[in-house]
């Protein structure tokens, strides 16, 4: 609307007689031309640069009468004769001059139509200036070039100012050499924009992206449209834009190989990378993951995921599903599927779900394998199952080897501790043997009465030490099972009545009560009845020995269905509640505080050792100053 408001006014000029042309000029401070706005038709015999240039060359206060004559000596023919200048408007930036060209001397106008005119050129010209200033502010503040090229492509109309921040080449220079800019592309993309200008020049737009070298020699990425002005059905011209795609260009190549990447990662993964619709349908899966199970990646796609699940795990996998699309979030699940065989393979799955627009579009799972896992850590649990039992094994037979060392340490101290007593019991008969012999021997003097006193001492204490040699005897030979067992039906009330009536004398020189209570029922029990009758013989002879004058030993007999019970109590010293576990043991002997407590420490174990080959069992029941009772069960003969 300006423009034409411009052209007009000048077209008017042009019609008053004698003016054969019309500039229109912007000039800064220093009087330099920046830019030339509306030229006349008449003004086609020059080139208003030259003007321009001319009036660059004039900077005093009297340049309107210096350029004045300049202009008529570069343009004065037999066209043009006299030429005018007028100052019209002046702001902080601009200096706005109206060049008038005349055929003949210029005609004098009124003051009042002069005075119009000047404000209405001065009006326009302003708010021109504004438009432009704006336009200018714009294009140079933005990372796109705008330019304006001629229809045939001979020479750029406009460039944005931006052009030197974004490529390094002043406006002016491009603007001078056309093509400048074009050596400047890489000749790899020489083709493509060849075929971008033959669409730009057939009348379409197009668009083309290509590298370019800047003015400081760095390789940048263009994208350039292309919009062709057409008039008449011919192009005039073409306007467009320049934008840097340089950080673009890398973004997507860095994209590009992350892609690539990532497309190497899923077809080289062996664990199987699937797809899946929204309807549960595979669309992608991985080609190690579907040979995997058999298939080709082509026959998998379309299948429906449940078709590859086990029947039995149909409701586990749908359930997962459900979560995953609750929660949507990664759920972890496993599924047995089934491969193209028909074979079962366990398969652990991280699944996600997958968004378009924000809205659930299908679901990404991974999956691995893990049946062959499965498998080994059912063997690792069976091994550390029997681990666990060879320790238990191990760690009983340590105690057990333990034990054995304890009880062959206690033995060995056992050994030397009988050797010990044994010396001990033979030590002190023989002791008293000799003394009293000698004494007889060389006491020629000595009367009748302590010969036989000491005779009789000799007599006992040569059986006491025969009894001892006996015991030892017969316990060895019967660890060593030297002296067989002769076994024979024996009415067992009888063989204790032997026992009791054996031992009655020694209990009544004793001054002791000693009872017996025997069922007169007969009795039959298999066994060795010299053997038997020495065990329970021993026991009834430590209960005399070991109880108090005036005490009580009890021979008692029970009968019951299976076995028998004969029990041998006495109201003696009684023993220690810790030391029965040992009594039984070889060499011990308990600890009772009495002159005569001797013995190697055989008896007891004797008996248990007679009573076990019997089948038997035999049990202590004592306490401290109370006394002591010993429990014998034998099985009656079947």
């Amino acid at each position: 609307m300006l423009q034409n408001s411009f052209k007009n006014y000048l077209k008017l000029l042009c019609t008053v007689k004698n003016i054969g042309a019309s500039f229109l000029l912007a000039a800064d401070r220093k009087k330099t031309v920046v830019r030339e706005f509306f030229v006349s038709e008449k003004t086609a015999c020059f080139d208003p640069r030259q003007m321009g240039k001319l009036i660059s060359n004039i900077n005093s206060s009297n340049y309107k009468t210096e350029l004045s004559k300049e202009l008529m000596m570069t343009f004065a023919n037999d066209y043009f004769t006299s030429v005018s200048i007028h100052e019209i408007e002046q702001t902080d930036d601009f200096l706005f001059i109206v060049v008038n060209f005349w055929k003949t001397q210029k005609p004098k106008l009124s003051d009042a139509t002069l005075a119009v005119t000047i404000e209405l050129l001065a009006e326009n010209i302003l708010f021109k200036n504004d438009l432009i200033r704006k336009y200018e502010e714009t294009t140079s503040n933005i990372n796109s070039i705008v330019y304006s090229v001629s229809g045939d492509g001979s020479k750029y109309l406009f460039i944005s100012e931006n052009v030197k921040e974004l490529l390094g080449y002043d406006s002016e220079f491009i603007k001078k050499n056309k093509f400048s800019l074009l050596r400047k592309i890489s000749p790899e993309y020489f083709k493509a924009y060849t075929e971008f200008i033959k669409k730009l020049k057939g009348g379409q737009k197009a668009s083309c992206e290509y590298q370019i070298t800047d003015g400081k020699g760095n390789k940048k990425f263009i994208r350039q449209f292309g919009n062709p002005i057409i008039i008449d059905q011919k192009v005039v011209r073409v306007v467009g834009v320049l934008n840097e795609i340089t950080d673009e260009k890398q973004i997507l190549s860095r994209l590009e190989k992350s892609e690539e990447k990532f497309r190497l990662l899923v077809e080289t993964a062996n664990d199987l990378i699937i797809l899946l619709n929204s309807f549960g349908y595979v669309s992608l899966v991985n080609k190690h993951g579907a040979m995997g199970l058999g298939f080709s990646p082509s026959e998998m796609l379309g299948k429906h995921f449940l078709e590859l699940i086990d029947e039995n795990g149909k409701n586990d996998t749908m359930n997962a599903f459900q979560k995953i699309l609750s929660s949507e979030q990664s759920i972890n699940f496993e599924a047995t599927l089934l491969d193209k065989f028909n074979h079962s393979c366990l398969f652990e799955f991280v699944a996600t779900p997958t968004k378009d627009g924000g809205v659930i579009s299908g679901m990404l799972a991974i999956g691995r394998d893990i049946t062959t896992r499965r498998f080994q850590e059912q063997q690792v649990r069976e091994l550390n199952n029997k681990l666990i039992e060879a320790n238990r094994i191990i760690s009983i037979e340590r105690d057990r080897a333990k034990q054995k060392i304890t009880v062959l340490e206690e033995l060995n101290h056992l050994k030397n501790e009988f050797i010990s007593r044994v010396s001990h019991e033979l030590r002190t008969p023989l002791a008293s043997i000799v003394g009293f012999a000698e004494t007889i021997v060389y006491d020629e003097e000595l009367p009748r009465e302590m010969i036989n006193e000491f005779s009789g001492i000799i007599l006992n204490e040569g059986k006491r030490l025969s009894k001892v040699i006996d015991d030892i005897l017969d316990f060895s030979k019967l660890e060593n099972s030297e002296n067989e067992m002769k076994k024979s039906d024996v009415d067992f009330v009888p063989l204790l009545k032997n026992i009791f009536n054996k031992y009655e004398k020694a209990a009544i020189e004793k001054k002791l009560i000693f009872t017996s209570k025997l069922p007169d029922a007969e009795i039959t029990i298999y066994a060795d009845p010299d053997m038997l009758s020495k065990a329970i013989g021993a026991l009834i002879e430590n209960a005399i020995k070991f109880t108090q004058q005036n005490g009580l030993v009890t021979l008692l007999l029970q009968d019951f269905l299976k076995e028998t019970e004969v029990i041998i109590s006495d109201t003696g010293a009684g023993i220690a509640e810790n030391e029965i576990p040992f009594l039984f043991n070889k060499f011990t002997k308990g600890k009772v505080n009495l002159p005569k407590n001797i013995g190697a420490g055989l008896g007891l174990a004797y008996v248990k050792q007679v009573i076990d080959l019997h089948h038997g069992l035999i049990q202590i029941r004592s306490e401290l100053e109370k006394g002591t009772s010993f429990i014998i069960r034998l099985p009656k003969k079947k």
